[in-house]
């Protein structure tokens, strides 16, 4: 049903990552690339519009901050 990787390149990307990793949404985050989400063909259209969802609530409000002062790694 779906194959691939998608890599969404967002401002403050491996905070977001760690948001979304806090909630159970399993991502990766990536050095240059951004946020990596791996749609599989057990994932409904439901759960990716979720985690695009949670990315631009995070963003907008400002919940990214908590992770700003830890260091960048490779999730």
């Amino acid at each position: 049903r779906r194959g691939g990787t998608v890599a969404v390149d967002v401002p403050h990307a491996y905070e977001v990552a760690q948001v979304l990793l806090e909630n159970q949404v399993f991502v990766d985050y990536r050095p240059g690339a951004g946020i990596r989400i791996a749609p599989h063909f057990y994932s409904r259209d439901e759960e990716i519009e979720k985690a695009m969802a949670m990315i631009d609530d995070t963003l907008e409000s400002g919940e990214w901050r908590r992770f700003e002062a830890t260091t960048a790694v490779v999730t």
